[in-house]
């Protein structure tokens, strides 16, 4: 029991009063569940594909963190990046060092030996194959792997990894080239034209390490193929205006949703959305 039960049960109180109680019994602020970092936010490259792409989304994900279980591909394609990060920072030079490394880290994984898990085993191996080959080929000169970057941007905090960094030429004005891998299916650099995340990463390359890099690209590991998706100044100036924006959207709590057919059917969060398209 409390006053407000009084207040509420009251036959004879005023209208007003118990209008007022119920309106503050649902009034429930998020502030103390917003990832705060000093008067701003905590923001990855995530955090903001995220938001943009549905405020409720993020929501579910970042504010109240509603766990998922993870898919057999999310598995994968964490598999895939862990064994190229450790083949990288540990050294290695052979692609029998890699596959040990891709074998060792597919049994931690739990991956069972079900038909479609074999498959899968072996999609792997032959794309780091391909990626092994390539490496030795390749004119640029990888330097960094995982390299993580911190700095603010107006009162947020924005933190990440690249998952690669090449040096394209040897002189003293040396050009560099950031590479996110991807398990993903590929996309073309006219479907990643209003894409954010290597934006972020080439301002966050500037702004964190002071480090200028003239080119960024996906790598998508199963396909083989590297898509450069080209950045000009401008590009900085709208990035740092969306960071602003969705910061802002999400200290006002902002979280209305933006169903469609096509996101809301492949949504972790479908099942408890009351947006949800079906």
């Amino acid at each position: 029991t409390s006053p407000l039960d009084d207040t509420l049960l009251d036959r004879d109180g005023d209208e007003r009063t118990r209008a007022q109680a119920l309106v503050a019994r649902d009034e429930h602020s998020l502030g103390p569940f917003l990832p705060r970092r000093g008067i701003g936010l905590g923001l990855s490259a995530s955090d903001i594909q995220t938001y943009r792409s549905c405020p409720l989304k993020y929501k579910f994900a970042r504010v109240l963190r509603i766990p998922i279980e993870q898919t057999i591909h999310q598995r994968f394609g964490i598999v895939v990046h862990q064994v190229l990060e450790r083949y990288h920072s540990d050294g290695h030079t052979t692609l029998a060092q890699m596959l040990d490394l891709l074998d060792t880290g597919w049994r931690r994984s739990g991956f069972g030996d079900g038909e479609h898990e074999r498959e899968l085993l072996q999609k792997a191996r032959t794309a780091l194959t391909r990626y092994h080959a390539r490496l030795s080929d390749h004119d640029a000169e990888p330097v960094w792997f995982e390299r993580k970057f911190d700095f603010r941007l107006g009162p947020h905090h924005l933190r990440g990894r690249v998952d690669r960094v090449d040096r394209l030429t040897a002189s003293e004005d040396a050009e560099y080239e950031l590479i996110d891998y991807k398990t993903s299916r590929p996309k073309t650099a006219e479907q990643l034209k209003d894409d954010v995340q290597l934006s972020l990463y080439a301002l966050a390359a500037r702004e964190s390490w002071q480090l200028e890099s003239s080119r960024q690209a996906y790598y998508y590991v199963l396909d083989d193929l590297k898509v450069p998706v080209p950045r000009g100044e401008r590009d900085a100036e709208a990035v740092k205006q969306i960071v602003l924006e969705v910061g802002e959207g999400i200290l006002a709590q902002e979280f209305e949703p933006t169903p469609s057919r096509t996101a809301c059917s492949i949504c972790d969060y479908r099942i408890v959305c009351p947006a949800a398209e079906t």
